[in-house]
């Protein structure tokens, strides 16, 4: 992560755990690589980290960096590139404390994931074996602990009894909402989805119990976004802990030239390729415009059967998983961003579209910063009619121009150092 501009000085943070106290240090515990660190570098910046719990991590152990280097790399491409991405250079690395082991456990398992069930069981799994090594350590001389929806369970259960507060960052719509929904987009799309399937609506869900019981313990909740604030408070949660920080990302990262139109349209989609982001609408869209001029390309992770995916390919390419470093390659070819997910927190490729220069197309549900009629358009969930109608508006050229402008414009106002701005005044709120 690159320079925040001027870093923000250490300060005394007042919270309220049954006393008044001062907060000179957080520790936080967070699985993989959530935005490349942000949390634990932006509160290190601060002066306020005093440890950060998480699985692989290669910023202090050489020995691991190596014994990745030399897996075979045409088998294991793509894990690899994301494995030694896993250094966060803000971090001292006397502060973390990494559980490799575990992390490789858990990462192995994954890969022999047959059905939707079994991976939620298996991250309920690692999420709770995550937490008891955490607590193992003790979390000596924190005041406050930084977790994650799912994963801080065990960790605010022994906080709570130290007197610690306990801060969770809700990253999704909460678990029952999300099965709701994808237990919709089943019903609407079977077979599309191998392995995504709900016994039961009310089927025994180990991730959504954790959550509950998480939001109890929780002295403060952080959503990316009010669909996700919303959310919780449909499930009860007091509203009055519950607070909106938009995201933000690193805007040098992401350039932006104004491109020499030609005749065609490229249309970029950036996320798992499955039910839950919305893929089959804009597959439909794609199939329902049968245009000459518009090429579209799909990149990330592919679940959807590959035998549905082939009636679609005369409308679009499906790229595949790619690493974080050719990302920036899609942006620039695109000319607009369509993402209808169905369900997410904030999703974080929305504000690297914007930071492209790129106009996006997106819906509610997506817990977006995106403006509707100016840098894009918002359309309700599912609605075909309306992604398709919004797409031949943004084929004229002098509405695609004007979109990109004010894209770019609306990027600047979610950056790192505007991200970071924000959590910290949260804690500052104590």
């Amino acid at each position: 992560m690159n320079d925040m501009g001027a870093k923000v000085h250490n300060k005394e943070l007042v919270i309220r755990s049954g006393t008044e106290k001062t907060l000179p240090c957080v520790h936080v515990a967070m699985l993989g690589a959530r935005m490349h660190y942000a949390v634990p570098t932006i509160l290190e910046r601060a002066g306020f980290l005093r440890r950060f719990y998480t699985d692989i991590y290669l910023g202090n152990k050489p020995w691991l960096k190596h014994f990745l280097n030399i897996l075979p790399k045409r088998q294991w491409a793509i894990t690899l590139q994301r494995l030694c991405g896993r250094i966060a250079e803000g971090i001292p690395p006397e502060k973390v404390v990494s559980f490799d082991f575990f992390g490789m456990w858990y990462w192995w398992n994954t890969r022999g994931i047959r059905s939707y069930k079994d991976m939620i069981t298996l991250y309920a799994k690692a999420n709770r074996i995550f937490g008891e090594h955490v607590v193992k350590h003790g979390l000596p001389g924190a005041s406050g602990v930084y977790g994650f929806n799912g994963a801080s369970l065990e960790i605010f259960r022994f906080a709570k009894q130290k007197g610690i507060t306990c801060i969770l960052e809700q990253t999704l719509a909460p678990r029952r909402i999300e099965k709701k929904l994808l237990n919709e987009e089943i019903n609407r799309w079977p077979e599309w989805q191998p392995g995504l399937t709900f016994e039961d609506e009310s089927d025994h869900d180990l991730l959504a119990e954790r959550e509950t019981a998480e939001w109890t313990l929780a002295d403060v909740i952080i959503g990316g976004s009010s669909f996700v604030t919303d959310g919780l408070h449909s499930l009860g949660v007091d509203s009055e802990k519950c607070k909106v920080v938009p995201y933000g990302v690193e805007a040098e990262r992401f350039s932006f030239t104004k491109k020499n139109r030609s005749s065609e349209l490229n249309i970029l989609f950036i996320g798992e390729v499955g039910l839950r982001k919305g893929v089959p609408y804009l597959l439909e869209v794609l199939r329902h415009l049968n245009s000459r001029r518009i090429k579209a390309r799909l990149v990330g992770p592919v679940v959807i059967s590959p035998r549905i995916l082939a009636d679609y390919s005369r409308w679009c390419e499906v790229v595949g998983p790619m690493s974080r470093s050719h990302i920036q390659e899609f942006y620039q070819w695109a000319d607009i961003f369509v993402f209808p997910s169905i369900c997410e927190g904030s999703a974080t490729v929305i504000y690297e579209a914007l930071a492209s220069g790129l106009p996006v197309i997106t819906t509610p549900n997506t817990g977006s910063v995106v403006r509707d009629s100016l840098d894009g358009f918002v359309v309700p969930i599912r609605d075909i009619e309306a992604i398709k109608e919004k797409i031949v508006i943004v084929q004229e050229n002098n509405t695609l121009l004007k979109m990109s402008e004010a894209a770019k414009g609306r990027a600047q106002e979610f950056t790192w150092e505007r991200y970071s701005q924000r959590l910290l005044e949260v804690f500052h709120e104590f």
